[in-house]
């Protein structure tokens, strides 16, 4: 018989489930807010007001799914022992650093 342990994270399912629906309704939040301010008039005070506290909330929208993502995939990261993950902190932070450096390079060779 296979004892195979199911790896899990720190968050427990629940927790992890009610993570992933609110990521939903942000997302729907976001594209509902964007949408709805496509159709302001600019040239009118009224307008312009409404475009921007539209525009605010679908950035709090964005910006609650991007830390919840986040979250999510800490835990992802952290399932099991440590010494098993496939990528590590480390490899992680160095792709980073990574395709900072290669961005950085790619606006030094451009033309002025």
């Amino acid at each position: 018989m296979s004892t195979e342990k199911k790896k899990v994270g720190h968050l427990k399912p629940e927790t992890k489930e009610k993570l992933e629906l609110s990521l939903e309704m942000a997302a729907s939040s976001s594209i509902d807010l964007i949408t709805e301010a496509y159709g302001q008039d600019i040239f009118d005070k009224q307008g312009r007001g409404d475009l921007v506290w539209l525009y605010k909330g679908a950035k709090e929208a964005l910006t609650c799914m991007e830390k919840i993502k986040r979250i999510l995939n800490d835990d992802e990261l952290s399932v099991g022992d440590p010494n098993e993950r496939k990528i590590t902190p480390e490899m992680q932070a160095a792709a980073l650093l990574e395709s900072v450096a290669k961005k950085l390079e790619e606006r030094k060779q451009r033309p002025s």
